[in-house]
Parts: structure tokens; sequence; C-alpha cells
């Protein structure tokens, strides 16, 4: 199983580039931390706000996120990443944010799914599989 970020579950959500192959992933089963709820939830209104989708896509969008938690994504105890984040925050000089994905993929032994190429270089540094899509 593989992990996601939100950059790549935002990417499937509002039809960006590449979500065709985001969607494989996500079909497969994948897994995440539960700040993806709040960082995909915001990307939505985001993108409503300044005008990239219209209210019914954002509320599709946002409706879709839900119905796929817990039967596509697995979300996990983020608390338990925290120390392990914060060294790989400091040392990697990414957010925490960042690091909590990669804290879980190196927990997992399993490959990153992102959209962000500085997340996936420094989860690379740190020996972790990860994948730019």
């Amino acid at each position: 199983m593989k992990v996601i970020d939100a950059s790549a579950l935002s990417a499937y959500l509002l039809r960006e580039e590449e979500f065709e192959e985001i969607k494989k992933f996500i079909i497969e089963g994948v897994i995440s931390v539960g700040l993806i709820l709040k960082e995909v939830s915001n990307a939505i209104l985001q993108a409503y706000r300044r005008d990239r989708i219209k209210i019914e896509e954002a509320i599709k969008a946002f409706e879709a996120l839900n119905s796929l938690l817990n039967i596509n994504i697995k979300i996990e105890d983020q608390e338990a990443l925290i120390g392990e984040s914060f060294d790989i925050a400091l040392k990697g000089e990414v957010s925490i944010y960042d690091a909590l994905y990669i804290a879980l993929a190196r927990k997992h032994k399993a490959e990153l799914i992102s959209r962000d190429e500085r997340q996936v270089k420094v989860a690379k540094e740190f020996g972790i599989r990860a994948q730019y899509i």
C-alpha cells in the first residue's frame, strides 16, 4: 500500500494534471495521516475562491473526499509520528506537514505519492521510495 499526500489527492479530486494516474493508486487503496482531510478540504475551497472551479464542483469534490475515507484511503494516527516528523522537518528543511507523510511512508516501508517535488526529494534523501506524479 502506498502513502498519498494532500497534493496528490487534491490533484485527483480537482481533476488536475495526472489525475488518472493518481486514480489507479486510490483504487488500489492508500494510507495517509489525518492532516490530509484538512489540507485537501482547504485546497478545494481555495480552488473555488480563486474561480478555478464552480461551487457545484467544490461540493462534489468535498463529497468525493468523504466517500473515499476508510474505503480507499485509510487514515492513520499522526500523533505517534510527530517526533520522527519533527526530526525529518528539521534535517530535511521541509514543513512538519510534509514530514508527516514522509514519516508515515517510512513507518510502513511504503512508497510516497506526491505532487510536491521538494517533498519527494527529501523523502528520497531519507531512504524512502517516493514518486512525483
